[in-house]
């Protein structure tokens, strides 16, 4: 008979660790961790790996875009409220490139 509280079964003395004279059952948890750190690891890894490669297909987006819009042409660009500085500026800053163009787009618009 087991003790789904515990997970230990009848007939053994309170030495084993279970009370009242209870058994540990063979596939309880009851004092040991459910997985070991040396398991945990890899699912980490993992997981950064997966970041990185989400962060690195982002900057390769965002770079296919601005490059797309270096080759607009001036009028174009000028069109949209934006310059090749401007874009050269966004291209150099790792993850500002939309704040830079939206403060250059608010600042020509103005003008």
């Amino acid at each position: 008979m087991s003790n789904p509280n515990t997970g230990c079964t009848a007939f053994a003395s309170t030495a084993d660790g279970c009370a009242s004279g209870l058994i540990p059952h063979p596939r309880s948890t009851l004092g040991r961790q459910e997985r070991s750190p040396a398991t945990a690891e890899p699912a980490n890894l993992l997981v950064a790996f997966a970041i990185w490669i989400t962060k690195a297909q982002t900057a390769r987006s965002r770079r296919a875009a601005l490059l797309g819009l270096l080759e607009l042409d001036y009028a174009r660009l000028d069109e949209l409220g934006i310059s090749r500085y401007d874009l050269l500026r966004a291209m150099t800053s790792n993850a500002q490139a939309g704040s830079i163009l939206h403060a250059a787009r608010a600042r020509n618009s103005s003008i």
